[in-house]
């Protein structure tokens, strides 16, 4: 069902793909594109049925509203999204295209380079990373062959991230009980056990009160981004950040329950979301024809972990 000798090969191409010289025909892009739409295998989560990568983007692009969640660390993931981001544009005249990995204080950045690159200039690949004031908590080498399509592209981009700024006054402003700030208990319930995992149990109340407190508001600040851009609008993130049940689309002017919102989660076999969820996902082997992952392994909890939880 999987085709995961073809998938370690193509993924075995990946190491040039963020060489800052390579000519548009040499990028990984371009080596593995034909071969993404066979890719793992696509999921109607609501009828259990697979579909064809066609069937999806037909789906996908005649919703206003798509997100589609992704692991961070996962190369395919990218280039998944940059299949879809070509394949929407196709297909419809994009609105927008909204980005976790982008902080609100690097808008105007994003915005100038844009609009360089639309009246027909040129930039390199590394020079790109530096103008647009690149977050490097985000890899480059994973996100940079992305990030240059993306802005290369007539579709605005747009910041769907707090700052450093907004997420230290988020963080000093927590409430006691950070768990009010969502719009049910169950919500804020999960929330907290994934903080609290991913800190191995190492984390004192406020301090997981401010982390609570900062997802929250990035859940927050996707929904108005995403409301306020042009439709149809694209946004690229985490996956928690994606989940109708607890992420973004719980703050959205019209709700989860949009007919007009559609879900594709990436991910692995064996990790399908639940109907409530996520409309479609897109399952990828974790391991390719020799055994080998495919995704790093997740985080152990040898040591506490401090990273901004997605």
């Amino acid at each position: 069902m999987y085709t995961n000798c073809l998938l370690g090969a193509c993924l075995a191409l990946l190491v040039g793909c963020a060489t800052v010289n390579a000519p548009p025909a040499q990028t990984a892009y371009a080596r593995v594109e034909a071969n993404i739409p066979g890719w793992g295998a696509i999921v109607d989560v609501r009828s259990g049925q697979q579909i064809d990568a066609g069937q999806l983007l037909d789906v996908l692009a005649q919703a206003p509203t798509v997100m589609v969640g992704e692991t961070h660390d996962n190369v395919a993931h990218h280039l998944i999204e940059q299949w879809l981001a070509t394949g929407l544009a196709e297909r419809r005249q994009q609105g927008a295209v909204v980005l976790e990995m982008l902080d609100s204080d690097q808008q105007r950045p994003v915005g100038d380079v844009q609009a360089w690159l639309g009246a027909g200039n040129r930039v390199r690949l590394a020079r790109l990373r530096k103008i647009m004031q690149w977050d490097e908590r985000w890899s480059w080498e994973q996100y940079g062959p992305l990030m240059q399509a993306l802005m290369q592209a007539p579709a605005p981009v747009l910041a769907g991230n707090l700052s450093s700024r907004e997420r230290k006054q988020v963080a000093a402003d927590a409430p006691a009980d950070a768990a009010s700030l969502f719009p049910q208990a169950a919500i804020a319930e999960v929330q907290r056990q994934r903080i609290v995992q991913m800190h191995c149990g190492e984390i004192d109340l406020p301090r997981l009160n401010a982390m609570l407190a900062i997802q929250h508001g990035r859940d927050r600040r996707m929904a108005q981004v995403l409301d306020a851009a042009p439709a149809p609008r694209l946004l690229f993130a985490g996956v928690l950040h994606t989940l109708k049940s607890q992420g973004a689309p719980q703050y959205l002017r019209h709700g989860a329950r949009d007919p007009g919102l559609k879900v594709l989660v990436l991910g692995e076999e064996g990790q399908a979301p639940a109907v409530q969820d996520a409309d479609f996902v897109w399952l990828l082997p974790s391991q390719d024809g020799d055994g080998v992952a495919l995704a790093p392994a997740a985080a152990s909890c040898d040591t506490p972990l401090q990273p901004p939880l997605h």
